[in-house]
């Protein structure tokens, strides 16, 4: 049996010097202040020590001070053990309480010297004591209280034989014993504690300052920075900054290509204006000379062109001439007068042969014959006569009116060519007018023609196609470029990843190994721990207590594994060797076997642990080597996917510039095809409209013409109806005259005829009488006079058939010559025209070309001098100063095909909404990063100051997004999330597995007070738990049962989604808000285990039921209220007591110190103090006087004498008292 035996105060506060015995119930007596309070907390410090928890008011001297005021100032504790005692000293050191455990009982000597003075020094104490043992000077209060209450760890082995008990969760000892003497209220939650305390060593707790601070911290702040990913909202947002920072980027890259561009242009306008102004005065030149030569050619033509018309003025006079005469001729019936003129020679012939024929029929009738034909001719030659008169008439009235035809022809031939004169200057205008017409459509033909194979704006065409060439070529090798530096980033990742893999790998292998070594290692600390927790009741405890240096003697021939853990042997000491296998004395010497003691294997076990430990640094070197080994391949890799990345950004911004100024220039150059067709059209429909126009003009000009040529027609046949009512007037008088004058032949023939006949008929009638034949003689002189008459008219007509033979010959036979002629002089003038017209047209397409190329030209300068002067205005602006690294520094494959003033001009807009695009940057990224706050989950800048950082930001979350390191956030948010509901659910499902030991323990405390209950006022006294009123703890149990209901599906398949797994996922997210919000404003740390139920106490005295309550207060009297917490502390006390030390139980005993018991009822003394020794509890009292002496073992009577020094005096000392509460509580 262990316990306090004595205490001694050697020069201690008000105490010179004294022995007070502790082995039983112990009574102060005395007045206030002789010192009772002094020694119950000298009693108490030694289970406690603790200077702070002695009662001891601030405004009195402190422990150190009042209890130690001199240098040899001690106060010595003597320990009972089942083998003798030790003391532990008590002195200062160094200002403060220090202690030293002494392997032997007290001995006044040890520390008075023969004078009756203390040892001012432990070196003359050490002499004092000789032989025995004493320890180093313990200092630390913590480890006195380690070594009186056996918790071993970490102590040194010469200490571990001065424990009361062995336990590591001893502190609930010294708490108790210190709250029943404080008399400190005594509630449900300290009665909790207690019992808490001793379910086992461990405190089973929830550190909230964990949640809070490190698992829980941020973490709904986290969980809303997650949680605005799926919204959408941030999303655009971050979608906006990085299209905005890339419209940024992209219109940098965009200003500096224009720079670039900018140089290029300017350099090749610079290099082109003298160029311009050389082809400018060559094509000049080329024009005029083109100009002169068309001069020429016109004048040539008219040349030829007069002399083709001169001459087919003269075949159409002819022509003419022709048709005029042939008009005569026909008048005089021509072909007949010829006809009959031909018949002159057979009429000839006829009249000599009818002459002959005659001649033969009068031959014989001569005389006759010629008698009557002398008369017959006379009258011919009378009639010939007068019709010579008359033809003579005749001839003159016909030459007259022949005269007057003549004349009068001559006359209106005048008039005509008068008419004609006076028309013919109109006439020659309008017929100019109707040939400039003509020339004009001509012309406009031409241009017509040319026109339609003109290919308009073929320059600006070509140049876009060229262009457009250009930028396909560039756009397939950006995206040729953007292929290979993403197979290159493939490369690197499979690359990296291949690495990375490895290092993983290797570091798991070796990790494994490490973790396998501390498998090893934690199952013989199992093995250890085992042995150490039986060590007490087997052979290996009992000879730790009864046979020193063991290990050197009987332990090297025990079986270690075996025997020496092992439990129930029973063994004892034995005086008869003769009984004993050990009493055979061998020599040991040569048995090479080291005996591990407990205290050996609590090494073995702290080495282990050290392995341990340097296994689990290993480990972690392990996993830095790991993180800084996967930092090295970032490093490695990194920059270089970077790089690609920025190769990348690079030809998309060619790739993407590329599309745009393709789409543009396909645009541009459907706009100028558009453009060329619908000028095409325009200039074909206005030359088209021209030549309509010109048409109608021309048939304006030709009526003109018409109308003059009608006019003048209509005039000269007015006057030809006029000559020829003239004509017809003297044709009329003529044929009058002529009628008139043969009327007087046919009367002169008549009477001719009639003498004729007569003479005839007298020829005749002589003849017939003389026998001619007659009658054909008048046959032939009829047919001879027809003759004579036709005869006479060709006569007549002789000149008239002679001048139409030579009109004939002259004329008529030459009349399709003339004909020929003129047809060919038409042609040759058509041709002369159309040749004409074909030069000319070249030289005007000539000059057109070079009047278009002047034109062209003209504009070159002219955009050459714009360019000039708009760039030299643009020096003198800021965005010069900032791209003029650029220009200067251009190369060929900055081409382009646009001037400066557009370049300059869309620089400017470039700039200008560059500053746009920055602004906007700002705004969005002010606007994202305003959801979050400036300690995010994703350590996100929320603060800029500079421009770059705005730059840099947009750069971080492009990665950001392109990476979707979102869904590593979440992945990690997701198994912290996890991990904190599965901790949780494990910590309070170890809460809450305590509550039936709880309840055991409880019941146990009530049987107990059932069972051991003394008779008294207290009829009945009962505790019972009910569920917690913690908020936390609540809210942790919720958290344990959504754990334990969802432990595979717990933040899967994702924390955030929406459907319906998500649903439970909210759930516990809301769990884990709400307690962040209890713990956030609940001043508790941690919720241990009395924060897990409600403790309920039930006091029945006399008739008086308190019902279930929490607190013990007002109970019944005071004494009752003194008497009750007494019980419930000595309960607690003993429930402590038996669970900190199973094995030890009924091995020690402890002192519990009540400085109110002047307020009990004599009958509730007694009965208290069995209550306390039935439970191995010695109770040490105080009060004014003693009514109740022989109840208690020892009894002191203590007062002050004049020097204010307290003298202590022992009235009773009952010694069988011990024994016989020993056999009570036996049995």
């Amino acid at each position: 049996m262990r316990y306090l035996s004595k205490i001694i105060f050697i020069n201690s506060a008000s105490v010179k010097y004294t022995e007070v015995s502790l082995d039983g119930n112990v009574h102060f007596i005395g007045t206030q202040g002789v010192g009772k309070s002094t020694l119950l907390r000298a009693i108490l410090f030694f289970y406690n020590a603790d200077t702070q928890k002695l009662g001891i008011s601030r405004e009195k001297k402190n422990y150190n001070e009042y209890y130690f005021p001199y240098q040899n100032s001690y106060i010595i504790y003597e320990i009972q053990t089942e083998t003798g005692k030790y003391c532990v000293l008590n002195f200062k050191s160094q200002g403060r309480v220090a202690f030293r455990f002494i392997n032997s009982g007290y001995d006044k000597n040890f520390f008075i010297d023969n004078e009756g003075k203390a040892y001012e020094t432990f070196d003359k104490i050490r002499v004092a004591l000789g032989v025995i043992d004493a320890t180093r000077i313990v200092n630390n209060y913590e480890e006195y209280r380690n070594i009186l209450y056996g918790n071993n760890k970490g102590l040194q082995s010469e200490f571990r034989k001065y424990a009361l008990i062995e336990s590591k969760q001893y502190q609930n000892i010294p708490r108790t014993i210190a709250n029943v003497f404080l008399n400190a209220k005594l509630d449900a939650e300290f009665v909790k504690e207690t019992i808490i305390k001793s379910l086992n060593e461990e405190e089973v707790k929830i550190d909230l300052s964990t949640y809070s601070q490190t698992h829980l911290r941020d973490f709904e702040t986290n969980l809303n920075d997650i949680k605005k990913w799926t919204g959408g909202k941030i999303d655009k947002q971050a979608e906006k900054v990085i299209t905005t920072y890339s419209a940024h980027r992209f219109l940098e890259q965009k200003k500096k290509e224009l720079a670039y561009q900018l140089g290029y242009a300017l350099n090749k306008v610079k290099e082109k204006q003298p160029h311009v102004k050389e082809l400018l005065n060559a094509e000049t030149l080329k024009r005029d000379r083109v100009r002169e030569k068309l001069n020429t050619l016109d004048k040539d033509f008219g040349k030829r062109k007069d002399d083709i018309l001169k001459q087919l003025g003269e075949v159409s006079s002819k022509l003419k001439e022709i048709k005029n005469k042939r008009d005569e001729y026909t008048v005089q019936k021509i072909e007949s007068i010829l006809e009959r003129v031909a018949q002159k020679p057979n009429l000839d012939l006829e009249e000599k042969n009818l002459s002959e024929e005659k001649n033969i029929l009068t031959s014989q009738f001569l005389e006759i014959q010629q008698r009557y034909e002398a008369q017959l001719r006379q009258l011919e030659n009378q009639l010939s006569a007068f019709e010579n008169n008359i033809q003579s008439e005749k001839n003159r009235a016909e030459k007259e009116f022949n005269a007057f035809e003549k004349e009068i022809n001559q006359q209106y031939d005048l008039i005509y060519e008068d008419i004609r004169k006076q028309n013919q200057e109109a006439l020659a205008t309008a017929n100019n007018n109707v040939k400039k017409q003509e020339k004009a459509i001509t012309d406009q033909r031409i241009q017509l023609s040319e026109a339609k194979h003109k290919r308009f704006f073929e320059t600006e065409i070509n140049n876009c196609k060229t262009e457009i060439g250009t930028i396909k070529s560039n756009i397939s090798n950006a995206e040729l470029q953007i292929q290979q530096a993403n197979d290159k980033i493939k490369s690197l990742q499979k690359e990296w990843e291949f690495e990375e893999k490895n290092s993983k790998a290797d570091s798991e292998r070796k990790i494994e190994k490490h973790l396998d070594e501390q498998e090893k290692l934690n199952t013989q600390i199992t093995a250890i721990n085992a042995k150490i927790e039986n060590s007490k009741d087997s052979l290996n405890g009992w000879l730790n207590d009864n046979v020193p240096n063991w290990e050197h003697t009987i332990g090297k021939v025990i079986d270690e594994e075996n025997v020496l853990f092992l439990q129930g042997l029973n063994p004892q000491k034995v005086t008869d060797n003769n009984f004993s296998f050990y009493g055979i004395n061998i020599d040991i010497t040569a048995i090479n076997k080291n005996v591990k003691t407990v205290a050996d294997l609590k090494n073995d076990q702290a080495d282990f642990n050290q392995k341990i430990q340097h296994i689990k640094q290993t480990i972690q070197k392990l996993q830095s080597d790991l993180k800084d080994d996967l930092d090295k391949l970032k490093r490695k890799f990194h920059p270089k996917i970077k790089e690609q990345k920025e190769l990348i950004q690079q030809n998309e911004y060619h790739l993407q510039n590329g599309k745009v100024k393709l789409d543009e220039l396909l645009v541009k150059l459907s706009e100028w095809e558009a453009k060329a067709k619908s000028e095409q059209k325009l200039v074909i429909e206005n030359i088209e409209k021209n030549i309509a126009q010109l048409n109608e003009e021309k048939v304006k000009a030709e009526e003109e013409v018409l109308k003059i040529e009608t006019s003048i027609a209509k005039t000269i046949n007015t006057k030809k109806k006029e000559k020829a009512s003239k004509i017809k007037e003297e044709q009329q008088k003529l044929a009058k005259i002529l009628q008139k004058l043969d009327e007087q032949i046919q009367e002169e023939k008549k009477s001719i005829y009639t003498k004729t006949e007569t003479i005839k008929t007298a020829q005749s009638q002589e003849l017939n009488t003389k026998g001619a034949d007659t009658k054909r003689i008048n046959e032939i002189d009829l047919r001879l006079s027809e003759l004579q008459l036709e005869l006479n008219f060709i006569e007549n007509n002789r000149d008239k058939v002679a001048e139409y033979n030579k009109d004939k010959r002259e004329l008529f036979d030459k009349e399709g010559e003339f004909k020929n002629n003129k047809t060919l002089l038409d042609k040759k003038l058509d041709d002369e025209a159309e040749k004409h017209q074909q030069q000319k047209n070249k030289f005007v397409q000539q000059l057109d070309v070079h009047k278009a190329e002047i034109e062209v030209l003209n504009q070159s300068l002219e955009q050459i001098k714009s360019d000039l002067t708009a760039f030299d205005s643009f020096t003198k602006t800021e965005i010069y100063e900032a791209v003029f690294e650029y220009i200067s520094s251009f190369a060929d494959e900055h081409k382009t095909e646009q001037n400066c003033v557009s370049l300059i001009s869309e620089l400017q807009t470039t700039d200008n909404t560059l500053t746009k695009r920055y602004l906007d940057l700002q705004e969005s990224v002010h606007k994202f990063t305003g959801n979050f706050q400036e300690n995010n989950l994703f350590s996100f800048q929320v603060k800029f100051n500079e421009r770059n950082e705005y730059f840099d930001f947009a750069e971080m979350l492009k990665e950001f997004i392109e990476e979707n390191k979102i869904d590593e956030y979440k992945q990690r948010v997701e198994e912290r999330f996890a991990h904190i509901i599965r901790q949780i659910g494990r910590e309070t499902n170890s809460l809450i597995e305590k509550e039936g030991e709880i309840s055991k323990i409880i019941t146990e405390i009530n049987n107990d007070f059932v069972a051991r209950n003394f008779v008294g006022a207290i009829k009945s006294m009962e505790l019972k738990t009910i569920e917690s009123k913690n908020k936390i703890f609540t809210l942790l149990v919720e958290i344990k049962n959504f754990n334990d209901e969802n432990t595979f599906n717990l933040g899967k398949p994702d924390l955030f989604a929406t459907d319906e797994q998500s649903n439970k996922n909210k759930k516990a997210i809301s769990l884990l808000i709400q307690l962040i919000k209890e713990m956030s404003t609940s001043k508790e740390k941690e919720i241990r285990l009395s924060d897990s139920f409600e403790l309920l106490f039930k006091i029945v005295e006399n008739d008086n039921d308190t019902g279930w309550v929490e607190k013990l207060t007002n109970v019944g009297s005071e004494g009752t209220d003194v008497l009750v917490k007494a019980m419930i502390n000595i309960m607690l006390l003993n429930v402590f007591k038996e669970k900190a030390s199973k094995k030890q139980q009924e091995e020690f005993r402890l002192h519990c110190m009540m400085d109110e018991i002047g307020k009990l009822h004599p009958n509730n003394v007694k009965g208290i103090l069995k209550f306390a020794n039935d439970r191995n509890i010695l109770l040490i009292n105080s009060s004014p006087t003693s009514l109740n002496a022989m109840d208690y073992r020892y009894t002191y009577l203590l007062s002050k004498d004049n020097k204010n020094i307290t003298n202590i005096k022992r009235l009773i000392a009952q010694k069988q008292a011990i024994n016989t509460q020993s056999n009570t509580n036996i049995n």
